[in-house]
């Protein structure tokens, strides 16, 4: 029996724990979404919420600073009894190790060659990344790469490589996010990567690495791109995030088994 994962994102909060500050302005955000994200002093008002994804903007040495807030992480996770999603940039081992117990799941992004990181982000990061990625994996957090496909204005210029640097860890999960043109970015008049090659990526990711597991992310674009990506990837990923109800209605017709849940897909 065909099978796929629903996932309604309704029991996890964002929170920017550097509130609409970021040092970066990258090409495809511009600080736009952090506009619209909680900050660490209204957790209180999310006791409802089982998760919190703790993100925020990038410092000047390309971290998201979590370990700064740690202890006061602890309190709402005794308080609460919240589970953590972290982004983390690019920290350093010391770094990683004040985060770690507070850390449920990490969301990592990778690129995969240093023209587009370079391109896109402004930063030549690109091996510090992936030491990062390293000690993440090697420290045995609960990490799962994200890849961005068409992160670079919409053309497809690093997914292929990013995937099979990957190949070369035990990954048991990718979650693919797609661009999303966004207003007030560099980027804001780009068109998001056509579907065929959107699919195809996938297609190359479940050939690439034996038996993992692929999430389309809650990161793509909406309104008919939404609807028809998500038709042609209900036979191929594992997990969709926020599924249209068009997609819903396919699975029941075509009798998926159908399983849900409603926190950030790396839970």
């Amino acid at each position: 029996m065909k099978k796929i994962h629903f996932v309604k994102m309704q029991n996890t909060k964002s929170i920017s724990l550097t509130g609409n500050y970021c040092y970066l302005n990258c090409k495809h955000c511009n600080k736009h979404y952090l506009e619209h994200m909680a900050t660490i002093n209204e957790i209180d008002n999310f006791s409802n919420m089982t998760s919190l994804l703790l993100s925020g903007g990038m410092n000047s040495e390309i971290k998201v600073p979590v370990y700064n807030f740690v202890e006061k992480l602890k309190e709402y996770k005794e308080k609460y009894g919240f589970k953590y999603n972290l982004h983390t940039g690019f920290m350093d081992k010391e770094e990683l190790e004040k985060i770690k117990e507070i850390s449920d799941a990490i969301s990592f992004d990778l690129v995969g060659n240093a023209e587009t990181m370079l391109e896109v982000y402004g930063v030549d990061k690109f091996e510090d990344m992936w030491e990062t990625f390293d000690n993440l994996i090697n420290m045995k957090f609960n990490v799962k790469p994200h890849i961005t496909i068409g992160l670079n204005g919409g053309k497809t210029t690093h997914e292929i490589e990013a995937i099979d640097r990957l190949s070369k860890y035990n990954v048991s999960d990718i979650v693919f996010l797609v661009f999303i043109p966004t207003p007030g970015s560099y980027f804001e008049d780009r068109e998001p990567p056509e579907i065929e090659e959107v699919i195809k990526i996938f297609e190359y990711a479940k050939e690439k690495i034996s038996g993992i597991k692929l999430t389309l992310g809650c990161m793509h674009p909406k309104g008919r791109y939404r609807r028809e990506l998500q038709e042609k990837l209900l036979y191929i990923a594992d997990k969709i995030v926020q599924p249209v109800q068009n997609t819903i209605k396919i699975a029941q017709e075509e009798n998926f088994e159908i399983t849900w849940s409603y926190e950030c897909c790396v839970f």
